[in-house]
């Protein structure tokens, strides 16, 4: 067989190009996405690791709605960004809550704030708007509230998980293993939504021992304090949309040897309730033994989550088979030949 080579194609790429933009742009306001659309919104700017809803809607038009693209726009974007330092570290008590439940507790401090959602509508493409003129009032106050599960803490009755030493940033470096926890969180922040869903159901399906309550989900503005360069005093420079979520699950025995109640947590970008508490149940694996006795976990294993649930790496990685490989499957095709080649003599 013939090697071919790969040349030219430069002229028949920008006319591609061209007719992707005449074929999938369409005038739209970045505004209008933003406001219709504000989960999808919110989705590629937690796994584009850039909290910007101007840009992200900006992907997302550019990139005709398919949101793993969007992404990968904004992350690119993101890599020629200048650091100027880092804002202070967000702490969940400091959220103003739009909304905050828990389902380990009835009644807690503040109560069950609803808020907005649609968890408990009917999934039926019905006009609903009777309901926007049945309940006109909301609480417009500001909430800040503890989490669910301070009591339990304070009674010594929750694991505790040593921090680092040393927050690690893996747009930086990549760590190598034993992973920082650090490391693992901002992963794991900005993971595709879909890919730690099915890693997180697999515990609840028989892969792992992991059936978690939440016990403090809430989704609202947290502060972003940094440094003024000048005046060197630290500001407040806005507020971000954030979703955490704290999740229970069994017990496991503590450095001292202490049984004490296992906990995960999640935390992300714009509101993302389903990967927050899948974020949380991952972290809940990961940390703390397993009672199944069996075959080896996926969502237990350090390996499997570091590297595979990246949207933006695996989208990149299954679409650059579009690419030529030509050569590559030749020599597939010579390997094939020679097996071929050698069952026949075999048969006979």
């Amino acid at each position: 067989m013939g090697y071919v080579a790969v040349k030219g194609g430069e002229k028949a790429i920008e006319y591609s190009q061209n007719f992707y933009r005449q074929f999938f742009y369409r005038k739209s306001d970045n505004n209008f996405i933003i406001n219709n659309l504000s989960f999808a919104v919110d989705k590629v700017m937690s796994e584009g690791g850039l909290f910007t809803k101007l840009l992200s809607a900006e992907a997302i038009r550019k990139s005709g709605g398919d949101l793993l693209n969007a992404s990968f726009y904004v992350r690119a974007h993101r890599s020629t960004c200048q650091r100027t330092g880092d804002a202070r570290i967000v702490k969940t008590e400091d959220i103003r809550i739009l909304r905050r439940i828990s389902s380990a507790f009835k009644d807690i401090e503040g109560g069950q704030i609803l808020g907005p959602s649609d968890d408990y509508a009917v999934k039926l493409l019905l006009n609903a708007d009777y309901r926007e003129k049945k309940y006109k009032n909301f609480n417009k106050s500001d909430i800040y509230l503890k989490s669910a599960l301070t009591t339990l803490r304070n009674n010594n009755l929750v694991k505790k998980i040593e921090k680092d030493n040393q927050i690690w940033d893996i747009t930086r470096v990549f760590p190598n293993p034993p992973y920082p926890r650090s490391a693992v969180q901002q992963v794991m922040s900005r993971g595709e939504t879909g890919a730690m869903l099915a890693f997180a159901y697999t515990t609840m399906r028989g892969y792992g021992d992991v059936h978690p309550t939440i016990g403090d989900l809430r989704i609202g503005y947290a502060p972003v304090y940094f440094k003024h360069p000048f005046l060197e005093e630290e500001i407040k420079i806005g507020d971000i949309e954030v979703t955490s979520c704290e999740c229970v699950g069994s017990f496991n025995k503590d450095q001292n040897g202490d049984i004490k109640l296992t906990t995960g947590f999640g935390f992300c970008f714009g509101f993302n309730e389903t990967k927050a508490i899948s974020m949380s149940i991952l972290d809940l694996s990961l940390y703390n033994k397993s009672y199944t006795i069996g075959e080896k976990h996926i969502a237990d294993d350090f390996e499997i989550i570091m590297f595979h649930i990246d949207g933006i790496e695996s989208y990149g990685f299954a679409n650059h088979f579009k690419l030529p490989h030509y050569v590559t499957f030749q020599s597939d095709l010579q390997v094939f030949d020679n097996a071929n080649q050698f069952n026949k003599k075999e048969k006979k």
